[in-house]
């Protein structure tokens, strides 16, 4: 049983002689670090044990007081005593600094500005909730092409646009109808009316030939009179006529 135990330790413990000066060195550096940790601790935080007395806070008090001379004693500023001399100094000096601290008001914030959907470009849009970089140009492209909007639930004819973006967007933005352009049907040649999204190019080719058949269109009603404007169409694109 010995011998196996000693050849065990023989091939799998075997060093040779650099192994073993290299595991000497490194055993002596080990105990050279922690005896200098033992004497640094010993001798030098003993040493400042007097200014660990005071909280983070009292220090600010005592730091305070310095620069008053009217209510520090310079001859304790040296520390003697510490605990004594911060236990009756504090006790004469928190109420004039608790005082000031209780009539702290903080600043109002400033709300923000509700944003104008019609003239927002897509740096501000991109602001808003769930409104990422894609659907903000999508946003502007399609304004454009309208020549604004006239009532929010256009914004939902945006491809991506969700109907739960609506409600995340009550209070953040506002809509004025009057900054829609309007179109002058009676002027407006074929190529222009058709790119626009409500007209397309069918109904933009029965109106233009209306107008050349019947003359000028004279008011909305006119426009009931083409077959295709039926009242889903009307509503859409009534709001974007002018005569």
């Amino acid at each position: 049983m010995r011998r196996r135990v000693k050849f065990f330790l023989d091939t799998y413990f075997y060093f040779n002689q650099q192994e073993k000066k290299g595991i000497w060195s490194l055993i002596v550096l080990i105990v050279m670090v922690q005896l200098s940790s033992m004497l640094y601790a010993h001798f030098w935080v003993d040493n400042k044990n007097n200014l660990r007395v005071l909280s983070a806070t009292e220090i600010v008090f005592l730091t305070e007081a310095e620069t008053d001379s009217s209510d520090f004693d310079y001859s304790k500023s040296k520390y003697k005593n510490t605990y004594t001399y911060k236990k009756n100094y504090l006790q004469k000096f928190a109420y004039k600094t608790n005082k000031r601290d209780t009539v702290f008001t903080y600043p109002e914030r400033k709300k923000n500005a509700l944003l104008n959907l019609n003239e927002a470009d897509s740096a501000s849009l991109v602001a808003l909730p769930k409104i990422g970089p894609v659907l903000a140009g999508r946003i502007v492209q399609y304004r454009n092409k309208l020549g604004g909007f006239h009532q929010m639930s256009q914004l939902q004819e945006v491809w991506g646009f969700k109907e739960d973006v609506l409600y995340d967007l009550e209070g953040k933005v506002f809509l004025n109808p009057q900054d829609a352009i309007a179109i002058n049907i009676n002027e407006i040649s074929l190529e222009e009316l058709k790119r626009h999204p409500y007209f397309k190019y069918s109904l933009s080719q029965a109106l233009v030939n209306y107008r050349k058949q019947h003359g000028n269109f004279q008011s909305l009603n006119d426009l009931r009179k083409i077959k295709l404007v039926n009242d889903s169409i009307y509503k859409l694109i009534s709001p974007y006529c002018t005569f």
